[in-house]
């Protein structure tokens, strides 16, 4: 299937930055799409690859290593995409507290967890293919959610 093969660049010293904390960016010939700058929307693009998650996933984290430091405890831009049986990450989310509470109630009747249904609708979500910004900001906007950026 597209997009299973496992993306990895550079080293471990190029990557962790140079010491006493420093996070440097690659050079960007080396940069997987989405490392350096957000990625771009186009009308006939599929699903997000493996590089562009990792992109991501990698610019992510040299902002978070950028931040204040505890840094000795964080793990380091990461060389590739976890194992999908990695143990799961916790994640906080802003969500109304009315929404919540009609989700646990539920979750509980189907007698399942909350997190496995929340795992569920993310992984469905990850794996379309995206849709312009506007599309989405109009569905968002007709479904009475308020959109924020980051």
């Amino acid at each position: 299937m597209p997009g299973d093969e496992q993306v990895c660049i550079g080293s471990a010293a190029e990557v962790a930055g140079p010491p006493g904390g420093g996070v440097r960016e690659p050079r960007p010939q080396q940069a997987l799409p989405g490392e350096l700058k957000p990625l771009e929307w186009s009308a006939d693009r599929g699903p997000i690859s493996d590089a562009e998650a990792l992109g991501v996933l990698r610019r992510r984290r040299r902002v978070e290593l950028a931040g204040p430091a505890k840094a000795a405890r964080r793990a380091p831009v990461p060389e590739q995409l976890p194992d999908p049986q990695a143990p799961r990450k916790p994640t906080m989310f802003r969500l109304p507290p009315v929404l919540l509470a009609r989700a646990h109630a539920r979750a509980e009747l189907e007698a399942v967890p909350l997190t496995t249904i929340v795992e569920e609708l993310l992984a469905g979500y990850a794996a379309g293919a995206p849709q312009s910004p506007a599309t989405v900001r109009e569905r968002l906007r007709a479904a009475g959610l308020n959109w924020q950026r980051r």
